[in-house]
C-alpha cells in the first residue's frame, strides 16, 4: 500500500498509520517529489500530474505496477491521478484536495491561506531547528491540521514545521494550483477501482461544503463515505489508529469487491 501526504508534509505524518498497518501489509508511505526529503522537481514540473509523474518512477523501481492508494489531502489529489493512469488497485481519499469548482472563492481561499502562512515557514527556516519546538511557529501551522493540537505529539509537531519551512515547491506549487485547476470532472466521474472517500469530522481546513461536494455528488456510486471522528484536516497526526483502522476497512471492501468485477 502506497501512502501519499498532503502539501508542504513529507512521510513522517505517516508513521502511527504503517507502524499498524504494517504487520500485515506491505506498506510505503514515501515523502512526494518537490518535498522535504523526497525526490527533486524540476520547477517546470511543479504540478499534480508532475508529482504524480515522480511517484510512478518510483512505483517502477520497486516493481509495483499497481497498489492501493491512500492519500490526504494533496496526496488525495494525486491518487486520483494516479488512478486516472491506472496505478491504483484502489484508492482511499482522506480529505482530498481539488474538490472545489474551478476559479471559486475556495480556489483561492486555500491559496490565500498557505500564501500567508508563508512568512512564518520562511521565518522557521532562517531560525533553523532550534525553533521547530516554539509554539509560535507551531501553533498556526498545526491548528489547520488538527482539531486538538494536544493530541499532536511534540515530535510529530516539530517535523511538521521542519517539513513545511523546507518544502522546495511552496509557491511554485501555489501558482501550479491556479493553473492546472481542481480535479477534473471527467476524471472524478470514471474513478472505476474500489474507493473510498474518508472525511475527518472536524475539517476545518477543506470543508465538506465547500470542497467536497462536488466530489460527494460526482464520484460513482461505487464509492464509499466514511467519517473519521473526532480530528480534523490530517487525522495522522491525532488519531493514527482511527485511521489505520478505516484502512483496513478499506481494503476488506477492495479486496471483496475485486472478485466479483473480474468474474
Amino acid at each position: 500500500m502506497l501512502l501519499l501526504h498532503g502539501f508542504t508534509l513529507s512521510h513522517h505524518v505517516w508513521h502511527g498509520v504503517v507502524d499498524n498497518l504494517s504487520r500485515d501489509y506491505d506498506v510505503l508511505a514515501m515523502t512526494m517529489p518537490g518535498h522535504w526529503g523526497g525526490p527533486r522537481l524540476r520547477l517546470r514540473d511543479v504540478g499534480v500530474r508532475g508529482i504524480a509523474d515522480g511517484v510512478e518512477r518510483e512505483l517502477d523501481k520497486l516493481g509495483w505496477e499497481t497498489c492501493h492508494i491512500a492519500g490526504n489531502s494533496l496526496g488525495g489529489q494525486v491518487g486520483f491521478e494516479l488512478e486516472r493512469r491506472g496505478r491504483a488497485r484502489s484508492l482511499a481519499a482522506i480529505n482530498p484536495s481539488g474538490g472545489w469548482k474551478r476559479f471559486s472563492y475556495t480556489e483561492f481561499r486555500v491559496g490565500v491561506g498557505f500564501t500567508a502562512q508563508f512568512p512564518l515557514a520562511a521565518a522557521a527556516r532562517a531560525f533553523g531547528d532550534r525553533v521547530t519546538t516554539r509554539e509560535i511557529f507551531q501553533r498556526p501551522i498545526i491548528r489547520n491540521c488538527a482539531r486538538d493540537m494536544t493530541a499532536v505529539t511534540p515530535d510529530d509537531a516539530a517535523n511538521t514545521i521542519r517539513a513545511v519551512s523546507h518544502c522546495p515547491i511552496y509557491l511554485p506549487m501555489l501558482l501550479a494550483g491556479l493553473r492546472d485547476g481542481p480535479l477534473k470532472d471527467q476524471d472524478i466521474r470514471r474513478v472505476a477501482v474500489p474507493t473510498t472517500l474518508m472525511l475527518s469530522e472536524y475539517d476545518n481546513f477543506v470543508t465538506r461544503n465547500e470542497c467536497i461536494q462536488r466530489l460527494v455528488d460526482e464520484l460513482p456510486d461505487h464509492v464509499e463515505e466514511v467519517t473519521l471522528p473526532g480530528v480534523g484536516h490530517i487525522p495522522m497526526l491525532e488519531n493514527p489508529e482511527i485511521v489505520a483502522d478505516a484502512l483496513r476497512a478499506h481494503l476488506t471492501r477492495a479486496a471483496e469487491r475485486q472478485p466479483r468485477e473480474a468474474s
